[in-house]
């Protein structure tokens, strides 16, 4: 799995018919379109999936203070 995506030099190749077939897991990357900007589609890497537990760290520059949420299922 490759760790990041440069929006300066890679190039990467979407096709949308996938997701009807199997739902997305751990590491998969998905292109979603901006409800804030409809002409944007930002592309992120999955790292949970329905039922997980994720941590994270709010803010690592100024505190050690974590949160943990569930991912929920959607329909």
């Amino acid at each position: 799995m490759i760790p990041t995506l440069h929006p300066s030099g890679n190039m990467l190749l979407a096709e949308r018919i996938s997701k009807r077939y199997q739902k997305p897991s751990h590491g998969d990357i998905v292109v979603i379109r901006s409800p804030e900007n409809p002409n944007k589609t930002p592309i992120k890497r999955v790292v949970g999936v329905e039922g997980d537990c994720i941590s994270f760290v709010i803010d690592p520059v100024k505190s050690d203070e974590s949160q943990t949420i569930v991912v929920c299922f959607v329909t």
